[in-house]
């Protein structure tokens, strides 16, 4: 037994609450009883099945998350989660969840996790993994690596993959959009304004100053035409400046929103 996850987490400062608002995603699916949880660590998903009403438990190897889980009243086994998935018997199971567990195994384990799952999954049961999302900025250049224990990214459609090998419907692949802090602040670009032509505007300007009565066009000897063309030809290319800074701009707002996803991808599998 060990307790690295714990320690690690008590030192980093973990946030219960930003957890828990992330797990609300999945409750949806989640709603036929018993849920095994594998790895609940501290057990912010259980405490919200609990609160849903569905009956549910988890297994974990870090004995400090199993104490801390146990203080909040939550049924959480000491132990290895392959073991407890193992253990169930066959469609038994409502639902079969996890957060934040697979980054720590080597692939050929979360294949046989995902066939253990399909097994003790009842009819309409569902699988249910997130795992953080190596398409994230911050998340592969620093978070991941950040906890000593991880192994590997999974990709949602390489999970996808695990999934349908085992004989599971796959529901549904994605960002989890409650954990999406988006791009830091500090990369964000300010708003460009685009003004509108003024061109009739300096057309009539010029046509007051020249003569005021005059319903005419500006006369082309005036040194005023040539004073209007200039002037024209100056705002002219600023508009296409700050066409051109819009759209800058809108790729630099597209090219953060591809660097800055959500930090949490998933995927949901069902057994027919």
């Amino acid at each position: 037994m060990s307790r690295v996850e714990s320690d690690y987490y008590a030192y980093m400062g973990y946030d219960r609450e930003n957890t828990l608002e992330g797990m609300r995603h999945y409750l949806p699916w989640l709603t036929q009883a018993p849920v095994l949880e594998l790895a609940p660590g501290r057990g912010e998903m259980l405490s919200l099945l609990r609160e849903a009403g569905v009956e549910a438990y988890g297994v974990d190897l870090d004995e400090g998350m199993v104490e801390q889980a146990a203080a909040d009243g939550l049924d959480v086994r000491l132990g290895d989660a392959l073991e407890g998935i193992r253990a169930a018997a066959d469609g038994t199971l409502g639902g079969v969840f996890s957060a934040h567990f697979v980054e720590h195994l080597q692939p050929d384990v979360v294949a046989e996790l995902v066939r253990e799952s399909a097994r003790a999954l009842a009819p309409g049961g569902h699988f249910v993994a997130a795992t953080p999302n190596a398409a994230c900025q911050s998340v592969m250049g620093h978070d991941f690596w950040r906890d000593p224990t991880h192994i590997r990214f999974y990709e949602p459609r390489l999970l996808a993959f695990f999934c349908a090998d085992a004989g599971l419907e796959v529901v549904e692949t994605g960002g989890n959009p409650r954990n999406n802090p988006g791009p830091p602040p500090e990369t964000r670009a300010k708003d460009v304004a685009v003004d509108p032509a003024m061109s009739d505007e300096l057309a009539r300007t010029l046509q007051r100053i020249t003569d005021p009565k005059s319903k005419g066009k500006v006369d082309p000897d005036s040194p005023w035409y040539a004073m209007g063309h200039y002037v024209n030809v100056l705002m002219t290319r600023l508009e296409q400046t700050q066409e051109q800074l819009l759209d800058l701009r809108t790729a630099h707002e597209q090219l953060l929103q591809r660097l800055y996803p959500s930090n949490e991808v998933y995927v949901v599998a069902r057994r027919a």
